[in-house]
């Protein structure tokens, strides 16, 4: 059986499903997922790499996309749902199997190589990720591309969205603690700003998340690429204002000697034309006078008291 199937049916299960011990029936896993188009391709997909379960639905609420459901009601299909994905699982799910069918799952083997680790990821983008437009800050008409995930934690960061920065070559950022409404837990979220780093992480999930994630994706960069580029920095300055400071000085013309970067400046050769030192130059005279001028007024003081 495919190892990369596997892991994406265990990040899947990480985001979307739950595994509980039940009064009448003994045991039940279950995954719900919302779908205006019929049976979500995920649910299908989750059932054929597990081979076992049932799939039901759609349950119809007015407001709400009809919701459908992959479920094991049986222990012998738990325990094998369970033993195929349990080295993937994250240290959540894996409790809840191991206390519904109180015994041990196999060791967990994450993080895994790479290739395992982005499937996981993509399997817990397709339960719980997205991919939307927001409204550029400063240019009206204007947008900018995220990747968000959010998962909630009663303490600290959830380990998902830590392994999921984790997989995916450290990208986005992990956001402060927020509370949603009613009494739902504490949640984070992992989100992915710029249009680089965005086209990047889809890149890396793209070989393991399904056909509606995609078309999410590919509506939200067709509007990024159609969008000519923002012009950087202040034209009263120079071009891209490099060259000119906020107060006029030519930045390029400004060093007496050639630059050699110490330590992290070294990894960028351009790191001089980051700070103007002329302006650094005139600050530094300012606070030489200035400390002239109180050595001064205390010697002053000094030899009056004398």
């Amino acid at each position: 059986m495919d190892r990369h199937e596997l892991a994406w049916a265990a990040g899947f299960f990480d985001g979307e499903g739950w595994a509980a011990k039940n009064k009448t029936r003994g045991v039940q896993a279950r995954i719900n997922q919302a779908g205006p188009n019929g049976m979500p391709g995920v649910l299908l997909k989750f059932q054929r790499v597990v081979g076992v379960g049932r799939l039901k639905g759609p349950h119809v609420q007015a407001g709400r996309q009809d919701l459908y459901w992959w479920e094991a009601t049986s222990r012998p299909d738990v325990e094998r749902v369970a033993d195929l994905i349990a080295p993937w699982l994250c240290p959540a799910k894996r409790a809840e199997f191991e206390q519904a069918l109180r015994r041990s799952l196999a060791p967990a083997i994450w993080p895994s190589t790479g290739s395992e680790e982005r499937a996981w990821a993509g399997g817990f983008f397709d339960g719980e990720g997205s991919t939307y437009l927001e409204k550029h800050r400063t240019h009206t008409g204007y947008f900018v591309p995220r990747l968000d995930v959010p998962q909630a934690s009663a303490v600290g960061i959830a380990p998902e969205l830590v392994r999921l920065k984790s997989a995916l070559a450290d990208l986005g950022t992990l956001s402060g603690v927020r509370h949603g409404k009613s009494n739902r837990k504490p949640y984070r979220r992992w989100r992915v700003f710029t249009p680089p780093a965005v086209e990047l992480g889809l890149h890396l999930l793209w070989p393991f998340i399904g056909d509606v994630k995609r078309a999410q994706a590919r509506l939200v960069m067709q509007v990024i690429h159609s969008q000519s580029d923002l012009p950087r920095g202040n034209s009263a300055f120079g071009v891209a204002g490099a060259r000119y400071c906020l107060n006029g000085h030519d930045k390029w013309n400004a060093r007496v000697r050639p630059f050699k970067g110490r330590g992290k400046s070294q990894e960028d050769p351009n790191n001089h034309l980051r700070q103007c030192l002329e302006c650094v130059r005139i600050d530094a005279r300012a606070r030489r006078a200035h400390r002239g001028n109180k050595d001064r007024r205390h010697k002053r003081r000094r030899s009056r008291v004398s």
